[in-house]
């Protein structure tokens, strides 16, 4: 963990914190005005904006490439570090147990970045999201569903299963927790952002905690971890008749378990693995 979230933590994640569920950050004027703000402008966010964002694939030379990056991380250097990071759904559980009131409303990604958005897979939860959403027409688009604690884990347990990625988000400029993202590549902003820019994104969308660890004799190469990785962490040796899984590009998701019948797949402690457990 991060200095910050060691501070903001106390001892434990920063998501397991209580502390940061509190309905005190309403009062906290910095934290409901960076919320609004990021409301008012989550279509740049997104890149469907007008000249918002410049495709990478379009970028010309390595000097065009950097110069987005840099710009892409100093427009983030004011805020605290990494807004969202990657859980996986044992930590899932423990986050919904911790959380007051929970929702489920529409994506705004996916319907930024052109696909659909009948699909119910942001879950917001604590004070200032589920109190200023409502303010933001377009961000709740399709409504603001309150669902117990109950529906939401067995929603959460179903997008696991589904294949989507699951990350909780806090606001950009205090502890404060906002929710879940579940989704996928490319329908994500946050994972369109970690795939194209790289680990260095790890500013705004960090990894889990985790790491997947692959126990080789009991893989049988079938190769549906590959599909499901959402990180290209995973490739298939036609040698070996493996999956190998790179876990210096793993980002503890934990979702490629499912697919797996072999249970050869599992999570570990990145601080356990010193080669990831500084990378994020």
């Amino acid at each position: 963990m991060c200095e910050w979230c060691m501070q903001h933590g106390e001892g434990k994640k920063w998501y397991l914190n209580i502390k940061n569920y509190s309905k005190d950050f309403l009062n906290d004027k910095a934290a409901v005005e960076s919320f609004n703000l990021y409301m008012q402008n989550i279509e740049s966010f997104a890149g469907m904006s007008p000249g918002a964002n410049v495709g990478l694939s379009d970028l010309k030379s390595d000097e065009e490439y950097t110069q987005a990056v840099g710009g892409m991380k100093q427009m983030y250097d004011t805020m605290i570090p990494h807004k969202g990071q990657v859980v996986p759904i044992e930590d899932v559980m423990k986050i919904i147990d911790l959380a007051g009131p929970i929702a489920k409303m529409a994506c705004c990604c996916r319907r930024m970045l052109k696909g659909g958005f009948e699909e119910k897979t942001c879950i917001p939860l604590g004070p200032i999201a589920l109190e200023y959403a409502k303010d933001w027409p377009d961000y709740a688009r399709g409504g603001i569903d309150y669902i117990s604690k109950e529906e939401a884990k067995e929603l959460m347990e179903k997008f696991d299963k589904k294949g989507y990625v699951h990350s909780f988000w806090r606001d950009m400029n205090s502890p404060a927790v906002l929710g879940f993202c579940n989704c996928e590549y490319p329908s994500c902003g946050a994972l369109k952002g970690r795939r194209s820019y790289g680990d260095m994104y790890n500013f705004f969308l960090r990894k889990a905690e985790f790491v997947a660890k692959q126990k080789f004799d009991d893989c049988i190469g079938c190769g549906k971890c590959v599909q499901r990785c959402q990180f290209s962490a995973i490739t298939h040796s036609p040698y070996l008749q493996k999956a190998i899984i790179d876990m210096k590009k793993c980002a503890g998701c934990g979702v490629c378990r499912n697919v797996c019948e072999q249970d050869a797949i599992e999570l570990v402690p990145r601080s356990d693995v010193p080669a990831v457990r500084r990378l994020w």
